[in-house]
């Protein structure tokens, strides 16, 4: 039986479509796994030490304010570029993507910057006592401007006209347009805000350049789980470096599976849900 060339040629391309595909989950996910196996065995005994639960509990907490943050000033933010005509949608999209595009060892040094004691962060501290140099508030400062950025533009991107038609509805039938804000659009959207919000916070855990710029490395004062990872790198305890780094990445692998669960079709094909 003599095949045909073009199916013989299409069987040859998919095998090598399959390859390489193989090929890219293998390069991706060895790393990962050697980390896990290596650091799962060490995880109850670096979760005991003061030092892992102080930075557990310290990155729970700013993360969690940071996408707290982010997901209020990004549902406002990403509705008010959707009033916008549309060249200036396009401009502010672009400018509000530049933060997204910086190395974050840069957007640390920005920070510093701005909100150290030569900027405005000398006065705020005058004012109010507030200080974000080597303090939990720069982490928190930090995380919100490295994560900000894809918060807008999640946001932004759930507003469509199918919204517009409805709020449209909505205000014929008597709403003002902060009722309709509320009533029609955030239900609408609450998809993609819980999908934005669980990839903030997942985000935000693993951020280290901006935070350890701004907040620096202290022991026992502003260092998160990313942060305790290179300390006890740089100390030479590999053991409780890659137990953290086994937390992360389980840690990971939760919230993406979380998002798998809670929201139906989230794999990243929809318009407007999951990764935008």
């Amino acid at each position: 039986m003599v095949l045909n060339p073009l199916t013989n040629s299409n069987k040859i391309f998919t095998s090598l479509l399959g390859f390489i595909l193989v090929l890219s989950l293998l390069f991706l996910l060895v790393p990962v796994f050697a980390v896990v196996i290596n650091g799962f065995r060490m995880i109850s005994a670096a979760a005991a030490t003061n030092e892992i639960r102080f930075s557990l509990m310290l990155s729970l907490r700013t993360t969690t304010e940071a996408a707290v943050i982010c997901m209020i000033a990004g549902t406002a933010a990403g509705y008010a570029m959707h009033q916008l005509p549309p060249l200036l949608q396009k401009v502010t999209f672009s400018v509000i993507s530049i933060p997204m595009s910086l190395p974050h060892l840069v957007s640390g040094v920005a920070l510093l910057l701005v909100y150290g004691q030569m900027g405005i962060g000398g006065l705020l501290y005058r004012i109010s006592g507030i200080d974000f140099v080597y303090t939990k508030q720069g982490i928190v400062l930090a995380l919100v401007f490295v994560n900000l950025s894809y918060a807008i533009i999640m946001m932004y991107s759930s507003y469509d006209s199918n919204l517009d038609r409805l709020e449209f509805t909505a205000r014929t039938l008597g709403c003002t347009k902060a009722k309709a804000f509320f009533t029609v659009t955030v239900p609408e959207t609450f998809p993609t805000f819980l999908s934005a919000a669980v990839m903030t916070w997942t985000r935000a855990l693993g951020e280290f350049g901006a935070v350890i710029m701004i907040a620096g490395s202290t022991q026992m004062k502003t260092e998160t789980l990313p942060t305790a990872v290179y300390l006890n790198m740089a100390t030479g305890d590999l053991d409780i470096a890659l137990s953290v780094s086994a937390i992360l990445i389980f840690v990971s692998v939760f919230c993406i599976v979380l998002l798998q669960l809670i929201i139906p079709g989230c794999s990243g094909k929809e318009k407007n849900t999951c990764w935008t």
